[in-house]
Parts: C-alpha cells; structure tokens; sequence
C-alpha cells in the first residue's frame, strides 16, 4: 500500500502492483498471509514514529517472528535492528 502511494505522489516510477509483481517474479517475494488485525494491534505499540504505514511495516516484521525487513528508511533501520538494505 505504501509503495502505491509512493507512486501516486510522484515518488516512485511503478504502481505497487508492478513492484509486487516484479519482487514475486525476480525474487520469489510474496505478500505475507497474517491477518491484518494482528498485525494493526502490534502497530499500536510503535509509537515511535507518526507515520501509520512505518507502524504497520514494522509490526509487520516482528509479528512475522522479527522477519528481516527490507528498507532504506533509516528511521526504520534505528528502530527495528533486522531491517536490511
């Protein structure tokens, strides 16, 4: 979702359709199954940042038992010590 929005404002030059396809096809990437409202409840004790999509990608990861996160925000790096770029 994140990456669509990126592309809406002119930030980035794919719909975030196309990068999901390109990550899936490239490197065998795939959207993560956990349900959404466990994640939502772990993004509640991000409070680290404002931003509600950096909440959700980092609950993401630590609900997915602290997968590694991949991500060139160093905000996200300082905070969450798997994020890898």
């Amino acid at each position: 979702m994140e990456m669509e929005y990126l592309f809406e404002i002119g930030r980035t030059k794919l719909p975030g359709k196309d990068v999901l396809r390109k990550l899936e096809h490239e490197l065998g990437l795939h959207l993560c199954e956990l349900p959404f409202a466990e994640v939502a409840r772990a993004a509640l004790d991000e409070k680290w940042t404002r931003d509600p999509f950096d909440r959700i990608i980092v609950a993401q990861a630590k609900v997915n038992g602290f997968a590694p996160l991949i991500s060139a925000d160093q905000e996200i790096a300082k905070r969450y010590a798997r994020t890898v770029w």
